[in-house]
């Protein structure tokens, strides 16, 4: 269904996918397939938004909602980060190429679909898709083993379906320091209600602020999975 206008707002309407409680869901071997296959896509033939770096952390630390879940300096401090990475990556060049990509692909916005039989995995949450590096979607695979306690399994699946190791690439650290900057958007936008997102606020933060990559985060569970 089209998305509609509703009192000045637009409205966008869901498949609903049920999952099912008796097989796991999807993993870093189906997002590989998955991500090859959008890749693998001709040109979109309607227009798209290029890929900006770190665009909705940027708009959160603007953002008066969030005045009070750091101090000012924590603020600027990230805000300097941000134009640092965008530097960075901005002088990158990219072995895979531009093209369509879905902006924030992990595993958490995996589904099945359970109308089909055997079922089929899907990608869900298209909200930053966009025209950007192929690479942007592969990061959050290698940063989930970094930050999230994936194995080196999880890593070896992703790369036998893809075709490509990130790791190997000379833009890889400055994609992992990107994808942690990612990772504070989302606590940071709920920190003032909650002790628990505060507190992966703060974890998050103090680490990137530390150069320290040894430490594990806790990590959202979509519901579902």
């Amino acid at each position: 269904m089209e998305p509609v206008r509703v009192n000045g707002y637009t409205v966008g309407f869901w498949q609903y996918y049920p999952q099912l409680s008796d097989i796991p869901g999807p993993n870093s071997k189906e997002l590989g397939y998955l991500l090859r296959s959008l890749h693998d896509l001709p040109p979109p033939e309607i227009e798209l938004q290029r890929w900006t770096p770190l665009e909705s952390l940027h708009g959160a630390l603007l953002a008066d909602s969030t005045a009070g879940a750091i101090g000012g300096e924590e603020r600027s401090w990230l805000l300097r980060r941000i134009d640092e990475i965008r530097k960075e990556l901005s002088e990158l060049d990219w072995p895979l190429g531009v093209g369509l990509i879905h902006g924030d692909a992990w595993a958490g916005n995996l589904l099945w679909d359970s109308r089909t039989n055997p079922v089929r995995p899907l990608l869900g949450d298209w909200d930053w898709v966009s025209i950007g590096p192929r690479e942007v979607d592969l990061i959050p695979t290698w940063h989930a083993a970094v930050r999230y306690g994936r194995d080196e399994e999880w890593v070896r699946n992703f790369i036998e379906e893809y075709g490509y190791d990130l790791s190997q690439w000379s833009g890889y650290q400055v994609l992992l320091d990107m994808r942690d900057l990612v990772q504070v958007t989302g606590p940071l936008r709920r920190a003032t209600a909650s002790v628990e997102h505060a507190d992966r606020l703060r974890q998050r933060i103090d680490d990137i602020r530390a150069g320290n990559r040894t430490t594990s985060w806790s990590q959202y569970v979509p519901h579902g999975h």
